[in-house]
């Protein structure tokens, strides 16, 4: 299977509308589930993706309180969308508020392997900033993956 890979910025219509680049629209299919993410950007999973994340719930305990806050997280905020014809989809206001993404401000839609991340502009750029600052630590995850 194919990997969301790469990353862009993208402006956001008064509306609050942003494009999904051509690249990752035809990985995506007709319809796709967007949610919220970790560090306040927001999650985009194929469907098929989406139903491979809700079989991993259906494993192990069914009242595990990780499994039951991760829930919560993950499938509150899930709303399925499909693009317009030129490629671009709503996000839903509450979706919007949470990731600090405002109608005619920027966003970084990024390609990270199973799914795509949506981040505002400058929540974007601190955490890669961070992220880079830290590069031993991220050596030393890549060796404890064997990469």
């Amino acid at each position: 299977m194919a990997k969301f890979q790469g990353g862009s910025y993208y402006a956001v219509d008064d509306k609050g509308r942003i494009v999904i680049p051509m690249r990752f629209r035809t990985m995506l299919g007709e319809r796709f589930i967007i949610t919220l993410g970790f560090g306040r950007c927001l999650f985009i999973f194929t469907m098929d993706q989406w139903q491979k994340v809700g079989g991993k719930f259906d494993e192990g305990l069914l009242f595990d309180k990780r499994k039951i806050r991760l829930l919560r997280v993950l499938y509150t905020h899930a709303t399925e969308v499909t693009p317009d014809s030129q490629g671009r989809i709503a996000i839903p206001q509450e979706l919007r508020d949470w990731a600090k993404i405002e109608p005619g401000s920027e966003v970084f839609i990024a390609g990270c392997g199973n799914w795509i991340e949506i981040w505002s502009r400058p929540i974007y750029e601190a955490m890669m900033q961070a992220e880079l600052e830290r590069t031993e630590e991220l050596l030393q995850l890549a060796v404890e993956l064997n990469i």
